[in-house]
């Protein structure tokens, strides 16, 4: 008896695309493969990831847990003390291209995912959403390799994240000190992924906030063919020339929640719900504090040329009406300028640059999730080449769970959080079994979603 019967669907997945085969083949970190190979080391970390595990002890739940033995076929697992040795030896100047050849396992395994999706597609997914951004992992161990103070005086990492927009998945994760700037090695990683990416889905737009408004960023995202939306930075000319647009050209604005609320009302037997009274306002009405509210929004475009390039860009301006006040007492309004640079076709309006831009923000769930669902960012061992391999070893689990959901699990799975996924697909109370040389897994038939994981077990098989 085993709590992880849903394990079985990671399990299906890693026979499916023969992942232990991409491994091994690029990943050479062992002088004697006994009685591990590369692959056993890491499909455990990523098994005690998926299952729930915070650290590399954990993955003694499932070293002694027979029935998870049975599962995955094997007689044994790694120890926790032995896993930390593994990633200990992904020391560059001892193997080289160790860690790349992980990256690039993690990478071919994913595009046989893509494949597979495309062909099961009616028509072929037209846009593909990059985001680029970045994590600051604050450390409490004094003897990590190459960590350094960030800006707020933290001892820290500085990860750098690019991840698929809509289905969550991470494209590419780069380990940095702690000192580095947000941008810094965005465009090397910008120019392995998005071939990838085209390589698959025809147009690419790739998305970051201000930080990522540079030019080496710009130039290789053009260089690999795709199409780039920026949140501006605070550049001394850009107020100039947000004032210079004429007042004709200021269009009024509401944002994609607005809209969308406009059309719900207009819907036929719609009734609005009286809303509460807003608490926060009234107490810092109460206490006297500055109080900002925004009143309105406009939208306006207009042709920007960099320094020192021969392209004309679009940088889309918003305008903002904010009315501060203090206490009860009203003091004054203010325009506030917001930017987005952008290279997108004219068929390409500029309300809808504005929300492509900003909808964005929705990466910042899929780093918290990567932290407080996975401990992708729980840096276990000592060494910075040892933190980068978990981080990749994090991402093929992260994945894991995305692949999953879009190859067999209904459409509305992608977006849940991992909580609410184990519980339902992976804490499932399971029997395994040895019958006649086969495996045989009985599933709690008192769980809510044994159906759907034995339909979604079928639907890996093909």
């Amino acid at each position: 008896m085993t709590p992880y019967g849903g394990l079985d669907l990671a399990v299906q997945f890693v026979r499916r695309f023969r992942v232990a085969e991409a491994i091994d083949s690029r990943v050479h970190v062992l002088k004697l493969s006994l009685p591990y190979c590369e692959s056993d080391h890491i499909l455990a970390q990523v098994f005690n990831l998926y299952v729930g595990g915070t650290c590399i002890e954990d993955q003694a739940n499932l070293q002694n847990d027979p029935a998870v033995l049975r599962l995955l076929g094997a007689c044994r697992l790694p120890d926790p003390t032995t896993a930390g040795d593994f990633l200990r030896r992904f020391k560059e100047t001892d193997n080289p291209g160790s860690l790349e050849g992980l990256r690039g396992a993690v990478d071919a395994i994913q595009d046989g995912v893509w494949r597979k999706l495309q062909r099961g597609r009616k028509s072929r997914r037209q846009w593909a959403v990059v985001d680029a951004d970045s994590h600051i992992k604050e450390l409490y161990g004094e003897q990590k390799e190459g960590a350094d103070f960030s800006h707020k005086g933290q001892w820290s990492y500085h990860p750098l994240l690019v991840s698929m927009a809509g289905t969550g998945e991470c494209l590419a994760v780069r380990n940095r000190p702690g000192n580095v700037q947000s941008p810094e090695g965005a465009p090397e990683a910008l120019a392995e992924v998005l071939p990838r990416v085209r390589a698959q889905f025809p147009r690419v737009l790739v998305r970051a906030d201000s930080a990522f408004d540079r030019k080496d960023v710009r130039e290789a995202v053009q260089r690999a063919g795709a199409h780039f939306a920026f949140v501006g930075r605070e550049f001394p000319d850009r107020p100039g020339i947000a004032a210079s647009i004429p007042e004709e050209r200021w269009r009024p604005y509401r944002s994609r929640p607005q809209r969308e609320e406009a059309e719900r009302r207009r819907e036929k037997g719609f009734r609005s719900r009286r809303k509460k009274r807003n608490q926060r306002n009234k107490r810092a009405r109460q206490r006297g504090y500055r109080n900002l509210h925004l009143v309105k929004q406009w939208v306006a475009e207009v042709p920007w040329r960099p320094k020192g390039s021969e392209e004309t860009l679009r940088l889309v301006v918003r305008r903002q009406l904010i009315e501060e006040s203090c206490g009860q007492r009203f003091l004054f309004n203010v325009h506030r300028y917001r930017y987005v640079v952008t290279d997108l076709p004219e068929n390409c309006s500029t309300e809808q640059a504005m929300d492509l831009t900003y909808q964005r923000c929705d990466q910042e769930n899929v780093i918290e999730q990567m932290g407080s669902g996975l401990a992708v960012w729980r840096m276990p061992v000592a060494e910075f080449e040892g933190n980068s391999a978990w981080l990749e070893i994090g991402r093929l689990a992260w994945n894991l769970g995305k692949w999953i959901a879009q190859l067999a699990l209904p459409a509305e799975v992608v977006r849940w959080e991992w909580k609410r996924f184990r519980h339902a697909f992976v804490y499932v109370a399971a029997q395994v079994l040895r019958r006649a040389r086969q495996i045989w897994v009985r599933l709690a038939a008192s769980h809510r979603f044994t159906n759907t994981l034995v339909a979604a077990h079928v639907q890996l098989q093909r």
